[in-house]
């Protein structure tokens, strides 16, 4: 089948190919994160990030849950445009 001159299966082919990749850029993210908050934690002489899992392995899963349900609580008497654009300017 063809659409606009493409082969589909091609487009599927492709788009597949760039979520694979972007897949795999996340999983290099979250688990060099965690090399790095480990080797700190050993450089510092402290414990690392081991809370969740063995060995930590579901931290960078547990940091991005954390993230992703995190509320911005702004007050009712502020100016929402400073209050967010305070942080930005300091």
């Amino acid at each position: 089948m063809y659409l606009l001159a493409f082969d589909l299966w091609l487009i599927v082919e492709k788009a597949a190919l760039i979520l694979c990749i972007i897949g795999l850029s996340f999983f290099i993210a979250m688990y060099t994160t965690l090399a790095e908050r480990k080797v700190a934690a050993w450089m510092q002489d402290r414990r690392g990030p081991s809370r969740a899992g063995p060995w930590g392995i579901f931290q960078p899963l547990a940091d991005g849950g954390k993230l992703f349900f995190k509320e911005e609580i702004i007050p009712l008497a502020s100016s929402k445009f400073l209050f967010i654009l305070g942080p930005a300017m300091a």
